[in-house]
């Protein structure tokens, strides 16, 4: 009987990719194959220095800088990452957590050296509007693929700051400053933290939570996001 009810919903609602809306079939979730193979990997843990961490030199000490894929406007890429955050699909986080946990997973050099993965907060008010954070699930991904702890209350975000949209570099970090505040230092002290978020555009909000969190005894910290804003 269960399997006759879950093959009638199935009939009746099929699940459909977030990207294109056509059809999954027998082991994909959320997102199709052919989605995914449109979207343009970084391929950023592959060296130490490039266009990831120039965006923090003078701005905050970050040991690697990884982003999954790079993300146009107005491609593919960008219509998923918007139902993540916006349309109630947080899982499409945690599925791309799990698919980055994969590929570092081959690189033992970085992936053993972090202690800890800690997500971007949002502020409260953010969080009961929106009902989740959609940073909270890529870390989960990470951390069960990775098997690397999973800290996600160790910081706040004490401001409930503008959104950063129609922002310019230089609003955008006066915008965050002193807007993140360390909650647990005696979960982060020395210990190498791999700070996660979805979308790295400046890196204004990365920037004031590395701060944060170097200055209450962190050891490192690493920056890892879902995807990355390239710069004309």
């Amino acid at each position: 009987m269960k399997v006759f009810i879950i093959g009638l919903l199935d009939c009746l609602f099929p699940p459909l990719c977030v990207g294109c809306t056509h059809r999954l079939v027998q082991g994909e979730t959320l997102i199709c194959t052919i989605c995914f193979s449109t979207f343009p990997e970084t391929n950023s843990h592959m060296v130490v220095d490039h266009a990831i961490t120039d965006r923090f030199i003078g701005k905050a000490a970050i040991t690697y800088g990884l982003a999954l894929y790079k993300l146009k406007k107005q491609s593919l890429l960008e219509q998923v990452l918007f139902a993540m955050k916006y349309k109630n699909q947080p899982k499409i986080g945690e599925l791309l957590g799990h698919c980055y946990g994969n590929s570092l997973s081959k690189y033992p050099s970085i992936v053993k050296t972090i202690d800890a993965i800690v997500p971007v907060p949002l502020h409260h008010k953010r969080l009961q509007e929106r009902g989740y954070n959609q940073s909270d699930f890529f870390a989960k991904g990470l951390s069960v693929s990775l098997q690397i702890p999973f800290y996600p209350t160790c910081i706040e975000r004490t401001r409930n700051t503008p959104s950063q949209i129609h922002k310019s570099k230089e609003e955008r970090m006066v915008n965050v400053k002193d807007a993140f505040k360390v909650t647990q230092s005696n979960l982060l002290t020395d210990k190498h933290l791999l700070l996660v978020d979805d979308i790295l555009t400046t890196g204004a909000t990365l920037i004031a939570c590395t701060k944060a969190l170097l200055a209450k005894g962190a050891g490192q910290v690493s920056i890892a996001t879902i995807a990355v804003v390239e710069e004309a």
